[in-house]
């Protein structure tokens, strides 16, 4: 993309934000809303073979949604981060995995630099939102930088191919985005017919259509396309409920273009039940079977950690299983557990976390992370273990 262009839409998105920042007037008229978070989140690292890991990422969100018409909406929704600490010269190449934008236009600026011999700091402002969506009856077309969700899981997302996202990640709630045109027709109040076309940084198109129904009481919907340009893509999800407890599912099927005779191709599915008590107790499992993770060679809990998102890497070993639960201790107070068993690397995950309402608009967050996994080192079986830690305090405004 040209950098004048770049330049040119970042700072249109720009002085839209400040002029919804600078007028007390916008969010009493119905043609403009704004809002958006800061945050403030101190991080911890224990990672083998190297001394204890320190950051700290302070993340604001900028949200402005117009409506000029009835059959006309948009958004510019612009994320900026200054991030600080010794993860940015201690791990090679930690500030370029956060200053780049891997969607089809690059919005995004960034800078990184020392600030002493053990630290460092990231700036980096990019626009994670820009669409615009017309509506004329039973029809919509959106064009730009949106989230195509067509996931039914909660955990792994199979189905989501245009956007996937890591369970780990603890801070971005919005969940990426692709530079995409979309297509939609609701042909009754429980069916969707969806067409989209996306393409990313190294030009590969995924492009796929989508359909959804309901029969026998159960959310059906069916996935064929092109994903990356690299692969035929075929896929069903649903979800439903057993007695009281839903039950939800992808699979996705994956077979390379470029090999479509002599390869069997590659299988993933997802599953979950999800249970909510009288108390108001939330209690889930899932379960992740992968083909694609047969042909991975994980040698580190860091690989999978930080690696690109990928519908494909979503599973590193062929089976993972997750149990989670959640309670609402007090109405300010919330907690829950999440837990991982990745069997083909006798490993596990941990997940603690607590959410404090401080305010009605300003809550303190607590989480913690322990993945424990054996890996072969030298030909010899050495078990790893990593904790992470983040302290988060957020403003919604």
């Amino acid at each position: 993309m040209r950098p004048e262009i770049k330049h040119f839409i970042i700072n249109v998105a720009g002085s839209l934000l400040i002029i919804a920042t600078s007028s007390k007037a916008i969010n009493g008229q119905d043609k403009l809303t704004f809002d958006g978070y800061l945050s403030d989140m101190q991080s911890l690292y224990r990672v083998p073979r190297l001394d204890l890991l320190w950051e700290n990422s302070l993340h604001n969100r900028l949200n402005l949604h117009f409506y000029p018409a009835d059959w006309l909406t948009g958004t510019i929704q612009v994320r900026s981060r200054l991030i600080t600490g010794n993860t940015i010269t201690t791990i090679p190449g930690y500030a370029g995995h956060f200053g780049s934008d891997n969607g089809f236009l690059d919005l995004s600026l960034s800078t990184d630099g020392k600030i002493r011999d053990h630290s460092g700091y990231i700036f980096y402002s990019g626009i994670d939102r820009l669409w615009l969506q017309f509506t004329v009856g039973s029809f919509e077309a959106k064009i730009g930088r949106q989230r195509i969700n067509w996931g039914q899981t909660f955990v792994w997302n199979p189905n989501d191919i245009f956007n996937s996202y890591s369970y780990f990640e603890v801070d971005y709630p919005e969940r990426p985005g692709s530079d995409a045109i979309s297509l939609k027709y609701y042909p009754g109040m429980a069916s969707a017919i969806e067409l989209a076309v996306k393409t990313d940084s190294a030009d590969r198109v995924t492009a796929a259509a989508y359909f959804r129904t309901n029969a026998f009481r159960y959310d059906l919907q069916l996935i064929a396309g092109i994903y990356n340009g690299e692969d035929l893509m075929l896929g069903t999800g649903w979800s439903g409920n057993i007695r009281e407890a839903g039950f939800r599912g992808e699979l996705s099927y994956f077979r390379d273009l470029s090999h479509f005779t002599d390869t069997a191709g590659y299988l993933m599915v997802s599953a979950g039940l999800d249970y909510t008590f009288s108390n108001s107790l939330f209690i889930q499992a899932e379960l992740l079977y992968s083909a694609f993770a047969e042909s991975y060679d994980i040698n580190s809990i860091m690989q999978f950690y930080s690696g690109s998102l990928d519908v494909k890497k979503l599973g590193f070993t062929s089976w993972s299983f997750f149990t989670g639960l959640n309670y609402p201790f007090t109405p300010i107070f919330n907690g829950g557990l999440a837990a991982m068993v990745y069997p083909g690397l006798k490993g596990f995950y941990l997940g603690p976390n607590t959410d404090i309402s401080l305010t009605g608009n300003i809550d303190l967050s607590a989480i913690l992370q322990f993945f424990s996994a054996e890996f072969e080192v030298n030909g010899t079986p050495t078990r790893e273990n990593n904790l992470f830690g983040f302290l988060r305090l957020k403003w919604n405004f």
